[in-house]
């Protein structure tokens, strides 16, 4: 390269050019070398290289053996001992946080978890007992750690139910509660009712100076209310300020309590009056005692839930022992795992210090045969080749590799995206092809099939089949429209609950029709078979469980009755060309046919259904153009039949023998005629 052509932008080029220069001015020995063919060169170079790797590798096989048995034996025991007791020890928490979760919101999922956990915990202690006995005699304490475990399950197990139970009956878990709804709830029942009675009492004196009376009566009365619902609402809520609302209410009923016994004192009430005021004042000072003697104490205090109670003084300390146990476990085991890790790490140094002396020797001998070949491009070029060969024929997932970031990789990331984009190119190339291939030899001849089949009941049932067969369906359904605006049954196959009614089977289609409008004309877009009738698009759902834009109340009492998982749905109108929609089919479950999991339906295979369908209405209305015609020309048999005998007795009538022949029978009953008469 000429110094014209030497830009700051080719400093490789310029390295390559000195690198020549040297070769050129090396000795005899380098002039021999280069004139050894490439793949001569790769072989001795690679053949050394190998030979020190393999040596590299028996040494240091053979001197970690011990480290790697120890490792092994590690690996065999401590570690599945030191996962078994973290998975016990996260299972546990589980089972704590799944009963603080039920008691404190009582949600069922917490207790359904929480017996989950619980089955994993007592697994997790069952997988640790053989795993600890096979370590020797070191773990006998850690066995009776494990036996102290499984009796103290046994008891956090009876103290979780009963703190449940508790969960499950407010007034068993909440005595303020149970005080203010039995006792408290009587006592101002009493003050109410003797209240309302006085008022009515009042009432139908109906005196002017007796409003006044009325008044104080209805303050007490709603002061009262407003003191029961505002301790109610304490006791359920513990809301200070529903304690506050009930002082201040009580508050407001002492006055109008007050006002209530100054009248009495001045006799405004009379003897019943006086009588009911009495035995009010009385259930009234039972009820006042109760808040301040019994409710609120309990409520500020910790027996304001007995389940909570429980499982703070009872069920957590428990707790927290199992975990000390575990962890405790899981510690020594640690311990032991990291003594046994220890002695293999010595035995690995020793051995990395062999393989280090002897990988010492290789790198020198490495970098001799680097140096020789450092300058050669022919490795990445020569990979590169050979990955467009593979392409060439046919391989598109070969991938060339990317060994460094000048030009030979940005050649090697332009060839794997070249490569990307013609295999994507191709893969919609195939799916078109499989498209039209399944539209010319498998879709097309059904349709072909259809037109000749001559069997209404056998043409409709392979209309059915030969989908459910394409789509790979488990079950499927196919309705006609009838001239009442309803959705026949007429089909209806399903593999897995071995259902076969309709077609050929000679078993009856038991299900009603479907509206297709209701009672008010409108038309019926709940149901998806109907809505595909009305909208003539087919509808393709995942999961029918999921799907909230239509009914599917009907399929899930059929799966609720039989046992069945409805999944995966694919609806298709049977339109003919004029875009009338002459039924539906319906298929369910699409199967994967290697995994035979249930799958939605390819969208690909729904466009082929559509196209199938178009060709089995064509097949169909030919079916029924057909029957039609030859019932036309039965009748026109008929009339053809009727005209040509006509013609024969016309013919005959008109005959000169059929003249003579009536002559003589004229004749004939002319003679007997006389006769007759000259007998007479």
């Amino acid at each position: 390269m000429s110094e014209q052509q030497m830009t700051p932008n080719t400093p490789v080029l310029e390295v390559m050019a000195a690198e020549v220069h040297t070769e050129t001015t090396s000795p005899q020995t380098f002039s021999i070398f280069r004139r050894i063919p490439i793949s001569r060169k790769l072989t001795i170079g690679f053949s050394i290289l190998v030979l020190l790797t393999l040596l590299v590798a028996a040494l240091s096989y053979f001197s970690s053996d011990d480290a790697s048995q120890k490792i092994e034996d590690t690996n065999q025991l401590r570690v599945p001992i030191a996962l078994e007791a973290a998975a016990a020890e996260s299972n546990l928490l589980r089972m704590l946080s799944n009963t603080r979760g039920y008691l404190a919101l009582g949600d069922e999922r917490f207790l359904l978890d929480y017996q989950v956990s619980q089955i994993a915990f007592e697994s997790n202690l069952d997988n640790l007992e053989p795993l600890l006995a096979a370590t020797g005699g070191g773990s006998q304490e850690q066995l009776a750690m494990l036996g102290q475990l499984r009796t103290a399950l046994l008891t956090y197990d009876e103290w979780a139910e009963e703190s449940f139970v508790l969960r499950d009956d407010q007034l068993a878990r909440e005595p303020a509660y149970k005080i203010v709804a039995t006792e408290g709830t009587t006592l101002a029942g009493n003050v109410l009712l003797d209240t309302q009675k006085v008022i009515d009492s009042v009432a139908r004196e109906a005196a002017v100076e007796d409003v006044a009376v009325l008044r104080d009566l209805a303050r007490f009365q709603s002061s009262f209310l407003a003191m029961l619902s505002g301790l109610r609402s304490y006791t359920t809520t513990r809301n200070r300020s529903y304690r506050s609302e009930y002082i201040a209410n009580s508050l407001i009923n002492d006055q109008a309590w007050t006002a209530l016994q100054e009248r009495m004192g001045r006799g405004e009430f009379n003897e019943e009056q006086a009588a009911l005021l009495a035995a009010m004042g009385e259930n009234r000072a039972a009820f006042l005692l109760l808040p301040e003697e019994q409710v609120f104490p309990v409520l500020e205090s910790d027996q304001w839930r007995q389940d909570l109670l429980l499982f703070r003084e009872q069920v957590l300390p428990l707790a927290d022992n199992m975990l000390r146990l575990l962890e405790n476990i899981t510690a020594s085991q640690q311990l032991e795992l990291q003594r046994e890790l220890g002695a293999g790490t010595l035995s690995l140094l020793q051995s990395r210090q062999l393989t280090l002396t002897i990988g010492a020797i290789a790198i020198v001998i490495g970098v001799m045969l680097a140096y020789l070949f450092r300058r050669n491009i022919v490795g990445p070029v020569g990979r590169l080749t050979a990955v467009s060969e593979r392409i060439r024929g046919g391989d598109l997932q070969a991938q060339a590799a990317v060994e460094s970031a000048d030009e030979i990789g940005i050649l090697a990331v332009t060839f794997n995206r070249m490569t990307g984009q013609l295999r994507a190119t191709l893969g919609q190339v195939r799916r078109e092809r499989d498209r039209a291939d399944n539209l010319l030899h498998v879709v097309i001849p059904i349709g072909v099939e259809l037109s000749s089949e001559q069997d209404f009941d056998r043409m409709l049932e392979k209309m059915l089949v030969e989908a459910k067969t394409f789509c790979h369906a488990d079950a499927g359904s196919l309705y006609l429209r009838t001239e009442d605006e309803k959705l026949q049954f007429v089909i209806m196959r399903n593999n897995s609950l071995d259902i076969a009614l309709g077609g050929t089977t000679g078993n009856a289609v038991t299900f009603p029709p479907l509206n297709l409008y209701d009672e008010h004309g409108r038309a019926n877009h709940q149901n998806v078979a109907a809505h595909v009738t009305h909208t003539g698009q087919a509808v393709n759902i995942p999961d029918v469980y999921t799907a909230a834009e239509f009914d599917f109340s009907g399929p899930r009492r059929f799966d609720a009755q039989t046992g069945y998982r409805t999944q995966s749905l694919l609806t298709i109108p049977l339109k003919n060309s004029l875009g009338d929609v002459k039924g539906v089919l319906q298929l369910l479950n699409a199967t994967d046919p290697q995994t035979g999991q249930i799958i939605p339906f390819d969208p690909n295979l729904q466009q082929m259904m559509e196209s199938f369908s178009s060709l089995a209405v064509a097949a169909l209305e030919a079916y029924i153009r057909e029957q039609a015609l030859r019932q036309e020309i039965q009748q026109l048999r008929i009339e053809i039949d009727e005209a040509k005998l006509q013609k024969t007795v016309s013919e005959t009538v008109d005959s000169d023998f059929f003249q003579d022949l009536q002559a003589r029978a004229a004749d004939i009953r002319r003679r007997r005629q006389s006769g007759r008469e000259e007998e007479r």
